[in-house]
């Protein structure tokens, strides 16, 4: 009896191990953009939880004045500009960088001197 509860276990365990979906690949600019052209639910998401980690860090600071979606689509605009204008530098790097440094860049918690 315990040898079958034990096989039963084990193959349950292989079972639930090969549903398990591998962790995603990091998004590319490229990419990032692409998907912000389709889905801009997604998009937005990502670059508020970006914006977020940020502000706690006092690394931004967004004005009370810009709502959270401006704030999404200006950054969105950004780096698709960006990702045009250097295709090769900025395409095949993973976007969350990329996004952070829009975000300080365009709301610093700090003067820029």
């Amino acid at each position: 009896m315990r040898r079958v509860t034990a096989s039963m276990i084990g193959m349950l365990f292989c079972a639930t191990a090969g549903l398990a979906a591998p962790a995603p690949a990091p998004v590319t600019t490229e990419q990032f953009v692409a998907r912000c052209k389709t889905d801009a639910a997604f998009c937005r998401i990502q670059i508020m939880a970006a914006e977020a980690l940020l502000e706690r860090s006092r690394k931004a600071c967004l004005p009370a004045r810009t709502s959270k979606d401006a704030m999404a689509n200006k950054v969105r605009d950004v780096i698709a500009d960006v990702l045009e204008e250097d295709p090769d530098t900025f395409g095949t790097g993973p976007y969350r960088p990329v996004v952070e440094q829009i975000i300080t860049y365009l709301w610093p918690c700090e003067p820029i001197s």
